[in-house]
């Protein structure tokens, strides 16, 4: 019986010792984001088909069937026979790539083509990267209403022809475009 006992007491300690609470695990290292392509680059692989296929609402209705045969000589034709990329679901996709567009080039350290850093540290480009995210957010719930409506269409697509149009104009058409390009303070244009 003492022997019994003895097992038990010690069995009892064990499971106490093996129940103990684990310690908790060290917290994560934040991640780092590394810019892998030029300002450039970025914007002709993501935001620039993204805004033709917005802007091709303008005369394809996305809700409209592709008709067998037809090319694919517009945006919402393209990858007509997936229905996860065409039709509206292009049209929310594109908003959703302008939103992202405006992380991506707020990451440090990113180049433009010419080699000038993005003047992402710059208040007015902060700015126009937040509006761009914006009419990239009214996009895509425009585009989740499927609703073809042609007033709304010009209007939505103008929004996003002037978010563009914001870094465009100061930072990318520039007087020596493109050995100018991204400069906070781009040399005046040679008279």
């Amino acid at each position: 019986m003492k022997r019994l006992c003895g097992l038990i007491v010690v069995a009892a300690f064990v499971a106490a010792g093996c129940t103990r609470p684990a310690e908790a695990p060290a917290p994560a290292a934040a991640p780092t984001y590394t810019a892998h392509g030029t300002l450039a680059q970025v914007m002709v692989a993501i935001p620039f088909p993204a805004s033709n296929t917005i802007f091709d609402m303008q005369t394809h209705d996305p809700g409209a069937p592709v008709k067998p045969g037809d090319p694919a000589g517009n945006a919402s034709a393209q990858y007509g026979g997936i229905a996860e990329y065409a039709g509206w679901n292009a049209i929310v996709n594109a908003g959703v790539a302008l939103q992202e567009t405006a992380n991506l080039i707020m990451i440090p350290g990113r180049k433009c083509k010419n080699g000038q850093p993005v003047p992402n540290d710059q208040e007015d480009f902060k700015k126009w990267a937040a509006a761009l995210a914006a009419v990239g957010a009214e996009v895509q719930k425009f585009a989740e209403a499927k609703k073809y409506d042609e007033d709304a269409i010009i209007e939505v697509t103008g929004k996003v022809s002037d978010a563009c149009s914001n870094c465009h104009d100061k930072y990318r058409n520039t007087p020596k475009e493109p050995d100018d390009r991204c400069m906070v303070s781009a040399p005046a244009a040679a008279k």
